[in-house]
Formats: C-alpha cells, structure tokens, sequence
C-alpha cells in the first residue's frame, strides 16, 4: 500500500529530523550550549563590535519576532514634507 500523507505514516509534522536529533545529542555529550556562547560572544566588550553586533542579531532571533517589510504607496513629495517638519 502506498505512503500517503493522510496514511499516519512517517514523522510529525514539526518533529525532528534524524539528523538534527544527532546534532543536539553531540552538542550535549560535549556540553556545548551554543546559545549561551554566542551570548558570551555579544556580552564580552573586548570582541570587535562588529561581531557583538552579529551574535546579538543572532540572538534576537530567539526572543523576538521578525519583522516583516511593509510596502508603501504614499505621494514621495507628501513624505519629505513630513520628514522636513521633524528635521525642524
């Protein structure tokens, strides 16, 4: 009988793939959190700011939502206006 989706067969949606499973399980046999190392990286003032500003970048990603770009189609003289009153 073939595979289908709705067969119940194979792995749950979301669960882990083999190899990522072994990935964790390697990190945790050498107790490597990566986590906590990058945010050592970022935290520690004598690395390059332009490194600290990559892992917090990375970092970002775990506690807060991306931002999506928004598309605008407002009149382009009407937007340096406004922006002309703010520089004022």
């Amino acid at each position: 009988m073939p595979v289908t989706r709705t067969s119940g067969q194979g792995r749950p949606k979301g669960a882990l793939n083999k190899r990522t499973l072994d990935v964790i399980e390697k990190l945790a046999a050498e107790r490597c959190d990566p986590i906590v190392g990058m945010a050592r990286i970022a935290m520690n003032e004598k690395n390059p700011v332009e490194l600290r500003a990559r892992m917090f970048a990375e970092l970002a990603q775990y506690v807060a939502p991306k931002r999506k770009a928004l598309e605008h189609s407002g009149d382009a003289g009407m937007i340096e206006a406004l922006l002309s009153k703010i520089d004022d």
